[in-house]
């Protein structure tokens, strides 16, 4: 079997590439980024094939997608209220970028096609762009000889997730604990959030792309809820940082007091063997990693 996996060099994408390669897939990253030491770097020297591409080439998509039995779509540029202030280029990136990949997978019969979609809450760039690619997933899933599958990803984290520039849950709030700062969280902390870890994610993606039969999409989280104030403490918890939390305004294009929780059943359905890394262990695994960042990063410039 042969994948092709866009931004298969970015925190979700390359464990999506781990995944394939261990169950015997031969994989080409596909990635703005290129470099054939940054690739034998995530996955061992020779593991996978590396292709620079643009995902607004619209013709060299659809030559890199030529007799390909699997696409996994993770390209795409991130941001909540960072990309308000660059709304055009999300536009161009999340959605025109993504609709080549679709109309060149359609092309070429690709028969599976993964797109991860996320929930349709909040009103900024990021979510409508992503909102807007899953409902062209399916307008060309529709045309029957390419099935474009979607889960909507609920609050990935894990190892090699980055700290910025864009931010996200744990490694903000990792990076605060390491220093003794209280860690900073927006609103009153009570917006419920459902963590996932990444390597269980990756996993649940390429079984889910085994087995879809349609472009409907499905929940991705664990199901279980966890205010961000709980998040917060189990991170100062894991460092012994005693300066607790300070509050700040609700960022621009989120909402106070939301409870985002993944509705898992359809999932379990699908996949009968749906299984989760337990959120202590999983937690614990991902703060060590960038414990051993830290200590590297100070190392080289003690």
């Amino acid at each position: 079997m042969k994948a092709v996996v866009f931004g298969g060099y970015g925190f979700i994408g390359a464990e999506i590439v781990r995944v394939l390669l261990h169950n015997g897939v031969s994989v080409t990253v596909a990635d703005k980024s290129h470099g054939s030491r940054r690739c034998d770097q995530l996955f061992g020297y020779g593991a996978v094939k590396s292709v620079q591409v643009d995902i607004l080439d619209a013709p060299s998509l659809r030559r890199l997608t030529e007799g390909v039995d699997r696409v996994y779509h993770l390209a795409g540029k991130l941001g909540t209220t960072e990309l308000d202030e660059n709304a055009v280029e999300g536009i161009h990136v999340n959605i025109i970028g993504a609709v080549n990949v679709f109309a060149a997978c359609v092309e070429n019969e690709v028969p599976m096609v993964f797109y991860p979609s996320k929930p349709n809450v909040w009103l900024n760039t990021y979510t409508i762009t992503k909102h807007a690619a899953e409902r062209f997933a399916q307008l060309y899933s529709s045309n029957g000889a390419t099935t474009i599958c979607s889960l909507r990803y609920f609050n990935a984290y894990g190892p090699y997730q980055a700290s910025g520039p864009v931010r996200k849950i744990i490694p903000c709030f990792a990076q605060r604990a390491m220093q003794g700062l209280p860690i900073e969280v927006f609103g009153n902390g009570e917006q419920v959030v459902d963590m996932i870890f990444s390597a269980d994610l990756a996993r649940i993606t390429v079984d889910f792309t085994e087995v879809a039969q349609d472009d409907l999409p499905l929940d991705c989280g664990r199901g279980i809820g966890l205010t961000v104030n709980e998040v917060a403490d189990a991170v100062n918890c894991y460092f012994g940082n005693s300066a607790g939390v300070r509050h700040l305004p609700m960022r621009r294009g989120e909402t106070p007091d939301t409870r985002l929780v993944a509705d898992i059943e359809p999932l379990r359905k699908l996949l009968r063997h749906l299984s989760f890394t337990s959120w202590e262990s999983s937690l614990a695994a991902t703060l060590q990693w960038y414990e051993a960042q830290e200590a590297e990063l100070l190392g080289v410039t003690g």
